[in-house]
């Protein structure tokens, strides 16, 4: 004869119940879900956008032609070690360049040479540099396809942290199109990267006391006795940097509200116990 009452079959009905625990998995599955799902709808939204203000062919008519230019190539070469050295030597000292000369440096500087084909300088005027550019993107993370921003930038030079920052202020497509701001910071970072590490023109960048535009020249000084702030004035972080920690963002938030359900839920059947 059993001695079992209704109270305990239906005490052992409300441990055994599969609904609880599939439930768990129900919702950790919607969310997993969701946040697959928000990831593709970022990843198109993204490959969208960039389609939108980018093209499938580069442009031809960038390049510089430094055919017969070796007397001009000296001349720049040793105006820049000249400046260099003054650095180096803590003097003070101050070089300009016109547009030409910019585009002669990314004819003749190998560290320049990722630009060859890419950047040329238009003009130096009205407190800004005006260039054409023809930059490599590719339109999604881990996309094998090549697009082409061919656009007119405007940048306008100033200093951060002692070195030298070109600012865009627009990114103009040879549609007419504005290009979006996030990608305007990705295009400040490009220009610059390929000279920061080089040892022979890379500390004119990085030690300077001011940078201005005077006329149709762009004007570097370099002063000892200068002190450049402990932080630049605005965050420019890459935007592969912040699409990165928004997808971490994600993950966390759905990794959190995962764990809270399995503890409510064993902490449940603890009570119910």
């Amino acid at each position: 004869m059993s001695d079992a009452t209704p109270a305990d079959s239906k005490q052992e009905d409300r441990k055994f119940s599969p609904f609880a625990g599939c439930s768990i998995f129900i919702i950790a599955g919607v969310l997993a879900a969701g946040m697959i799902a928000f990831t593709v709808w970022t990843y198109f939204q993204m490959k969208d956008t960039i389609t939108g203000f980018t093209e499938e062919k580069p442009r031809t008519e960038l390049t510089i032609d430094v055919t017969g230019k070796e007397s001009e190539q000296t001349a720049l070469k040793s105006k820049l070690v000249g400046f260099r050295h003054n650095i180096e030597a803590e003097h003070q000292d101050e070089i300009s360049l016109d547009a030409e000369e910019m585009n002669l440096a990314i004819g003749t500087f190998e560290i320049l040479k990722p630009h060859r084909g890419a950047l040329k300088i238009i003009a130096v005027r009205n407190d800004n540099i005006e260039a054409d550019i023809s930059f490599p993107v590719k339109p999604g993370i881990g996309s094998d396809e090549m697009r082409y921003i061919n656009a007119r930038l405007v940048i306008h030079p100033e200093l951060v942290d002692g070195a030298v920052f070109p600012r865009v202020i627009s990114v103009t497509t040879v549609e007419g199109q504005e290009v979006p701001e996030q990608f305007r910071e990705f295009i400040s970072e490009t220009l610059l990267h390929p000279v920061r590490n080089d040892d022979e023109i890379g500390p004119i960048f990085k030690r300077l006391s001011a940078v201005e535009i005077e006329g149709k020249q762009l004007l570097l000084q370099t002063d000892p006795s200068y002190r450049a702030p402990s932080a630049p004035p605005e965050d420019r972080q890459p935007l592969i940097d912040r699409l990165m920690k928004g997808f971490a963002v994600v993950a966390v938030i759905f990794l959190a509200i995962v764990s809270g359900i399995i503890y409510l839920a064993r902490r449940k059947k603890a009570n119910e116990a």
